[in-house]
């Protein structure tokens, strides 16, 4: 289980974790990034929050999701992260 500080946002914790799981190669492209129930056991957070997890990095193009299968990195998505800091 990743620690997490329990006064900050569960989401941005844990969204900036699988980020940095991108970054560091943990999760290459093409890999299944955690399904809303890892994430919802892994961080302590309930269905939504894990949700906007999933969604934020839709959002910054770093995963794509296959209804059914999962949420997978896209190529590039590491480089991407490196480019925003």
């Amino acid at each position: 289980m990743t620690a997490i500080h329990p006064q900050r946002s569960k989401w941005k914790q844990a969204f900036r974790a699988i980020k940095e799981r991108i970054r560091s190669g943990e999760l290459a492209p093409g890999d299944r990034v955690p399904t809303v129930h890892e994430l919802m056991a892994e961080f302590e957070m309930s269905n939504t929050v894990a949700q906007k997890v999933h969604k934020a990095l839709r959002e910054e193009g770093l995963v794509e999701t296959e209804v059914g299968t999962g949420s997978y990195v896209l190529e590039g998505a590491a480089e991407k992260i490196e480019a925003a800091e």
